[in-house]
């Protein structure tokens, strides 16, 4: 007897060929009906507003029943998109001043944006780059809006976007932050979506410092819940974290 297995895709990992370009199709059919043009390439689509990654489209359908595809895949890709277009207003010095805030960006969280300017989340503990994060820029004003590349176009002087950008993430989360012990593991938590940069705040840690001490884990599971637990408990804190984690934990030191 012989037995036909299903061949998996090369380039959507976890997905057969078959159900790979299923998901293609639907993406394409979503972005059709949005009226905008769209090339699909094997593991992201090149659009007129930018490029989407499928990986994270194939990522939010784990767990969800096939018949169920359609809706989650279109829900996914309209909020792709507007993210994209969001992040396309342009903006000057003068405008981006009085707003700017600095944020800690995963890679999962890009959704096809290009961040060439961003600048790399160096680790206060190792003084080495943190693999999967940089550090961008974000206009807060009601919400928070990450600038991508195409919204910094007519910005002349990052580093002092930057500076701002720090001063005024200290203002956001002063009283924005909820620190919750459960054994070794502190959850900070809170109503924005600046949460997970605290380590970038000046004096946001003392709380949690005064709960598991200087020399920490960080694992952020999404952009407003931060798990933490002291550096000597590093392998219950990867634990405590879901598969959907923004990025793996890094090592941190709380001044």
């Amino acid at each position: 007897m012989v037995l036909f297995r299903r061949r998996p895709d090369a380039d959507l990992p976890g997905l057969d060929v078959g159900a790979a370009n299923r998901v293609r199709g639907m993406v394409a059919q979503s972005l059709a009906a949005m009226g905008i043009v769209a090339k699909v390439d094997a593991n992201h689509v090149v659009t007129s507003v930018g490029d989407i990654p499928l990986a994270p489209v194939v990522d939010e359908l784990d767990g969800h029943d096939r018949g169920d595809w359609p809706v989650v895949v279109d829900e996914l890709v309209t909020r792709m998109v507007r993210s994209l277009l969001d992040g396309a207003t342009r903006l000057t010095d003068a405008t981006l001043a009085d707003h700017v805030v600095v944020k800690i960006l995963g890679d999962r969280e890009r959704a096809g944006r290009s961040f060439a300017y961003a600048r790399p989340l160096v680790s206060t503990a190792t003084g080495q780059p943190v693999p999967g994060f940089v550090v961008a820029l974000a206009w807060l004003d009601d919400g928070v809006e990450l600038l991508n590349d195409a919204a910094l176009a007519e910005v002349d002087d990052l580093d002092s976007a930057y500076r701002r950008g720090f001063e005024r993430l200290a203002t956001a989360l002063a009283d924005d932050l909820d620190v919750v012990r459960q054994g070794n593991i502190v959850t900070v938590t809170g109503s924005s979506w600046l949460v997970s940069s605290w380590p970038l705040a000046a004096g946001a840690g003392r709380p949690i410092m005064a709960e598991v001490g200087c020399d920490v884990v960080i694992g952020i599971e999404a952009a407003n819940k931060v798990l933490v637990s002291a550096s000597s408990h590093a392998r219950e804190l990867d634990d405590a974290l879901s598969a959907s984690r923004v990025a793996d934990p890094f090592a941190w030191h709380i001044d």
